[in-house]
């Protein structure tokens, strides 16, 4: 079980960074698209985050998954504003060809991340 977690978590966090390099390039590109924190598109902010829980997923010491959970924390906290803004209607995500807001979707990957590292480290601590 705990080596299908920290594959599934693999690739649910690459399909996360994908998602949002695509999503940031079209930003990047068009310009625009991503709501913006402090200036910065949300979405840049996103891919790193992405990025580095990805990356901090791969280190063995107890002291990386606060940093994972910190990154994971950091979309979550976007994407669950997103999803309240759309909503209420009070913010526009970034939408999917077939109209999904993106932001639902970025919440559901982080949810399905934050549960599966959870369990992840509860497995680790029985052994």
């Amino acid at each position: 079980m705990k080596n299908l977690l920290y594959w599934l978590i693999i690739l649910i966090a690459g399909f996360a960074v994908y998602g949002s390099f695509g999503l940031s390039m079209n930003d990047w590109e068009i310009g625009n698209i991503c709501p913006k924190i402090l200036g910065i598109p949300a979405c840049y902010i996103v891919l790193v985050c992405f990025v580095a829980a990805l990356l901090t997923h791969f280190l063995p010491h107890s002291k990386s998954n606060w940093i994972y959970f910190f990154f994971v924390g950091i979309v979550t906290l976007i994407a669950s504003t997103g999803t309240i803004g759309e909503l209420t209607g009070m913010a526009k995500c970034p939408r999917t060809n077939g109209g999904i807001p993106m932001c639902f979707i970025s919440l559901a990957i982080c949810l399905s991340l934050l549960v599966s590292k959870f369990f992840l480290i509860k497995l680790n601590r029985r052994d």
